[in-house]
């Protein structure tokens, strides 16, 4: 079953609401596209990019990558028109984003990082280390430049271990 233009961006909203954090496009088409058939990447492409436009949807970088998120404008929107999401394709979305989730909390032991815009050319790296889905550590550097903070984030992944082996040896009395 494919939707209607309408449908496909009531569709959008609905899964952006459902999922809570930002999406990156890649599991936005993992969720809508080829065997859901919801509908094809290309869409989903046009479709967003008309929600941004819109001010139902903002843009934003989460874990390294340009990810998706529903605005306060796309939350009241969904709020009465996520009936027009045929039921069926509700229940597809909605077991697809069981799926994604529980894949994301099966190791609860992690590091991540991403690039958050503070102000117009402004970035900062941040790093997250979890032990048992519990934050062990949270970091945040002004990086200045995006490409600065893309490389920042890139080197706190890598030296979390030492990153945090540092301080804690710092903390703890020997």
């Amino acid at each position: 079953m494919f939707l209607e233009h309408d449908e496909m961006k009531f569709a959008i909203l609905y899964t952006l609401e459902k999922y809570t954090e930002p999406i990156s496009m890649p599991d936005l088409c993992d969720i809508l596209t080829w065997e859901k058939q919801v509908m094809n990447y290309f869409d989903v492409a046009l479709m967003l990019n008309e929600l941004i436009e819109d001010g139902f949807v903002d843009s934003k970088y989460y874990r390294d990558e340009r990810s998706f998120c529903l605005s306060e404008k796309g939350k009241e929107t969904n709020s009465f028109f996520y009936e027009r999401v045929p039921n069926s394709v509700r229940k597809r979305i909605d077991d697809a984003v069981s799926s994604i989730k529980f894949e994301e909390q099966y190791n609860p032991n992690s590091v991540t990082s991403e690039v958050i815009p503070i102000a117009p050319h402004q970035y900062m790296a941040s790093l997250k280390m979890l032990d048992a889905n519990v934050p062990m550590l949270e970091l945040q550097i002004n990086a200045g430049s995006r490409l600065e903070a893309e490389r920042a984030a890139k080197i706190l992944v890598k030296e979390a271990d030492n990153i945090y082996k540092s301080i804690i040896d710092k903390i703890i009395d020997k």
